[in-house]
């Protein structure tokens, strides 16, 4: 039985990929799959992922065309046969027993979700890599849910790669938007709010590379998919039966969000883009949370 599938799309990162697959293939787990997703990307990954085509836990699959990350994703959804699920990004890395403590946490106390710490690195102009912010840290917090720990949805970030997912989460229903940028966040937010269990260790486990062209710090017209996705966000989580017990902290979720990229919009080149989308950040904050610059702790 394999016990976890991990899913690793790929698109333009061949100087980090060696390292990136190298933690994976030596995981003390046993039984773990890793499914590697080429998204026709046009630098030297395939030749990269050519010398790993022959090791037996390594799914490589090619994409005949551009399809995403979105997409991609998915594809490894469908392909994988693990109890549990784990996505990491191409150019990251993980400590080698990474899931063999994550699976047994979750098998241990019957988790549907596990979460883990970790290490965020700012790579250099000279190629070293430093840790930006090393105090800060995910809270800790004992096995609970969602419904009964609201703060949650606030101290749990929405990326994808620092968690272990029970397979039966990803419902027809939880998949990744194929059509839009952040497509990570709102899958997060379901699967926060799906699981009946949800658990944390400790450790730091990952080691998330900040990098200046990469798809989560590119600065762009796909800012506007932020509005969207929290939408989105807001709309599912409006019709939970225990939304009312929720609410305060959604839409502190939400605000923080956008007004998050309010401010990066500094970093934006177009400046009409920019403009644009800080207009329409605030006409929806304006109308969902008429309140929203007087909430606390944004």
């Amino acid at each position: 039985m394999i016990k976890v599938s991990v899913i690793v799309p790929v698109y333009n990162t061949s100087k980090y990929l060696s390292k990136c697959i190298d933690s994976l293939i030596n995981q003390t787990l046993e039984d773990i799959e890793i499914i590697i997703i080429n998204d026709c990307s046009p630098d030297n990954s395939k030749l990269i992922l050519d010398k790993y085509k022959n090791i037996k836990k390594i799914n490589i699959i090619h994409n005949k065309v551009n399809k995403g990350i979105g997409y991609t994703r998915n594809l490894g959804l469908k392909k994988a046969k693990g109890e549990y699920i784990a996505f990491i990004d191409s150019d990251d890395f993980v400590d080698i027993n990474m899931f063999e403590k994550m699976y047994k946490k979750a098998k241990k106390d019957d988790l549907d979700l596990v979460v883990c710490r970790f290490h965020k690195l700012l790579e250099k102009q000279n190629g070293v890599l430093e840790e930006i912010n090393p105090n800060f840290t995910i809270p800790y917090f004992k096995n609970t849910s969602l419904k009964d720990c609201p703060k949650l949805l606030l101290e749990i970030n929405s990326a994808p790669w620092n968690k272990l997912y029970k397979r039966s989460l990803f419902s027809k229903d939880v998949r990744f938007p194929e059509n839009l940028k952040y497509e990570d966040a709102i899958v997060c937010v379901k699967i926060l709010a799906k699981a009946k269990k949800i658990g944390m260790v400790e450790d730091k486990f990952n080691y998330y590379l900040v990098r200046d062209k990469s798809e989560s710090t590119a600065m762009d017209i796909r800012v506007f998919d932020i509005i969207e996705i929290n939408n989105q966000k807001l709309q599912f989580l409006k019709k939970l039966d225990y939304y009312d017990s929720i609410k305060e902290y959604v839409e502190i979720k939400i605000i923080r969000s956008l007004t998050n990229y309010i401010k990066q919009q500094k970093y934006q080149k177009d400046k009409i883009i920019a403009n644009n989308f800080k207009q329409k950040a605030i006409d929806y904050l304006n109308s969902n949370f008429p309140n929203w610059k007087r909430i606390k702790n944004i």
